[in-house]
């Protein structure tokens, strides 16, 4: 067992001091690993300065650090929720932004993610789309974790 609890293939019953059984919950891990070969340009002078915005469910759940004037880079960030049920049965939405410096962000992609629906949660790669254009795809790997609540 892990220090903040098990994973996946660790599904052995959590017992306290005691030994009986402790309650746990089930939490969503999700690593925005990259952002890969973006074509779309939203700015007029060097490339764009890209986050990712992260919606489970239709809710935003977090979203990247911006990174000044790339089109493909290693983010390697990790964002962490807890769902109400099940949590591969969320959908998952991402928006990847161009972050200026005047007036509002631009939207550059999206694409979005069904666990339920895959074999496999890790190393997925989302496909971006602008106005039905591929435009890039970013990284991702989601890890289902049981935790102990104390």
């Amino acid at each position: 067992m892990g220090f903040f609890g098990n994973s996946d293939d660790e599904q052995e019953e959590q017992r306290g001091q005691s030994g009986e059984p402790v309650e746990t919950t089930k939490i969503v891990e999700l690593y925005v690993e990259s952002i890969n070969n973006i074509t779309r340009k939203t700015d007029m002078i060097g490339s764009i300065d890209p986050y990712v915005m992260v919606y489970a469910n239709e809710v935003l759940v977090g979203k990247t650090k911006p990174v000044n004037n790339t089109s493909s880079v290693v983010v390697d960030e990790l964002l962490t929720f807890k769902t109400k049920g099940d949590p591969l049965a969320i959908k998952l939405h991402f928006e990847l932004m161009d972050k200026d410096d005047v007036g509002d962000d631009d939207q550059v992609g999206s694409g979005s993610f069904n666990p339920s629906v895959e074999e496999s949660l890790e190393n997925q790669l989302i496909h971006l789309k602008y106005k039905g254009k591929d435009i890039g795809s970013i990284s991702i790997t989601v890890k289902i974790r049981e935790i102990v609540l104390v």
